[in-house]
């Protein structure tokens, strides 16, 4: 198949074995001299013309250790960038070599990456660096396939693939979609040099969900081939923060002295303990990462405690409009506490928002608490004003399955004393976690852990709503007897 150019014709051949190219196909093409050449056609998609735009800039001489773009044009449906044929990729002569390269070989191809790296810092970041994507040309090792590469300053948009790429060397900010700069780059190479040195990934996945988790949160393993300066060099590299990352200009330069170990003692003492440091670094930014996304899950579910939580507080405020007009209604505006306060016959009805729960020492996870409580207009002549009883919104039955539960506290029958004039009563998660330890305490549950039924929450609103009218009419009493209900084995061990 004949090909028309910007510069030239082409003849199309098959396909190379590799087959895909990141986000085209690779076919071998020959020029009308008999000069063979490679051609990459992208789908004319949203974004497929950026690669050729970056292609075009990568042409100009400063750029070093990038495969040129010879030739480009437009074929049918096709963006077509040509490019000269390289020798092999580092992906193939890894496998040629079965991951068994010496020191002097390592750092050199590493040389040739970082020095590419450095050239086009600032200008272009590749965002999608593995060794596929590095080629043997003219003799050094070169980056290729710019697909979803971006200008470094360049707002990123959905059309530049930002969502794209390849789970082994992904850095941690691409896991979070957010912007990547040249220091993203910089783990990728991190990867590579890891793997150059030691013939394996630091992470090994297997599947996305694993490599998201072990980019964000997990420590490299613990290099032991290569030289103190290069190690190091490696794991600042593999930072979770960019921000901490070397430059690829400070990278290339200590390069050049990577496969020499110190001489003196001194220099060796400074070497070993600049190395303690970096692990020291690591393990903290690791920590960061974990804290930082443990910080984001719970925030996404708090969200989804919110939403959820008007699916039985609505209607109960609803109900009591409907039934009760005579009741004087206060709804809580803004990011206040108070969900609402219903008052009828010196009686009230309070519900609170939900909050979120810090981290506890129970057998299972709450992401959020909130509180409802009905109180008697004046205290009963036992000194009794009321009950509230805790919502939280946990994992109480399944582990990973939240939804909204009900619960409530009394104090512990071994120890007489002031009766509370509120009983049973609400608590936080830190306050409650007491009473879910097997241990003698002053308190325990007076409610079994129930799950409310965010699609028929009939129950719940008529039990509430029949204290209330109690309450208003001064029949509401302390419970006779507590628990109410029986309590154990109402959540999941551990």
């Amino acid at each position: 198949m004949k090909i028309e150019l910007e510069k030239a014709s082409w003849m199309r051949g098959d396909p190379l074995a590799q087959g895909e190219g990141g986000f085209g196909k690779v076919y071998e093409v020959q020029a009308a001299d008999g000069s063979i050449a490679v051609a990459k056609f992208v789908p004319k998609a949203s974004g497929a013309k950026r690669e050729l735009l970056i292609g075009d800039s990568l042409r100009a001489a400063e750029f070093q250790n990038v495969v040129p773009v010879i030739d480009r044009g437009e074929h049918e449906d096709f963006w077509v960038l040509v490019m000269p044929k390289a020798d092999k990729s580092l992906a193939q002569h890894l496998e040629e070599s079965h991951g068994q390269l010496g020191l002097a070989e390592v750092v050199s191809i590493l040389r040739d990456i970082a020095k590419a790296l450095s050239s086009i810092e600032g200008a272009v970041v590749h965002r999608d660096l593995k060794p596929q994507n590095v080629l043997l040309l003219d003799g050094k090792w070169c980056l290729a396939d710019f697909g979803i590469a971006r200008y470094a300053e360049a707002t990123t948009a959905q059309d530049t693939r930002k969502f794209s790429l390849t789970p082994p060397y992904g850095a941690p900010e691409q896991w979070r979609s957010e912007r990547a700069t040249s220091a993203t780059d910089i783990y990728a190479f991190g990867v590579i040099a890891f793997q150059l040195l030691s013939g394996r990934l630091p992470f090994n996945g297997p599947d996305h969900a694993s490599y998201r988790e072990q980019h964000l949160t997990a420590k490299p393993p613990t290099l032991i081939t290569g030289t103190a300066r290069l190690r190091t060099l490696v794991e600042e590299c593999l930072y979770k923060a960019p921000e901490a990352r070397p430059k690829a200009t400070n990278v290339l330069a200590r390069l050049a002295t990577a496969a020499e170990e110190p001489s003196h003692p001194g220099v060796s003492r400074l070497a070993q303990v600049s190395s303690a440091e970096a692990q020291r670094r690591a393990q903290n930014h690791a920590r960061e990462a974990k804290k930082r996304e443990e910080h984001e899950r719970r925030a996404r579910i708090f969200t989804a405690a919110e939403q959820s939580f008007e699916w039985f507080s609505q209607p109960l405020l609803e109900a009591i409009e409907e039934n009760a007009p005579t009741a004087k209604i206060e709804v809580g505006r803004g990011h206040g506490k108070m969900r609402f306060v219903a008052e009828l016959s010196g009686a009230r009805l309070s519900v609170n928002r939900p909050q979120s729960s810090p981290a506890w020492q129970g057998p299972f996870d709450v992401i959020a608490f909130a509180s409802i409580a009905v109180e008697l207009g004046n205290r009963n002549r036992t000194g009794w004003k009321g009950r509230s009883h805790s919502l939280w919104f946990c994992d109480a039955r399944e582990q990973g399955r939240f939804a909204w539960y009900e619960t409530a506290f009394m104090d512990s029958p071994f120890f007489s004393g002031w009766r509370p004039e509120v009983e049973p009563f609400s608590r936080s998660p830190k306050e409650g976690e007491r009473a879910f330890q097997n241990v003698i305490g002053t308190m325990q549950l007076a409610w079994p852990v129930e799950e409310l039924d965010p699609s028929d929450p009939t129950v719940f609103l008529d039990r509430w709503l029949g204290w209330f009218a109690d309450a208003a009419e001064q029949r509401l009493a302390r419970p006779s007897r507590m628990p109410e209900k029986q309590t154990s084995s109402s959540w999941r061990c551990g």
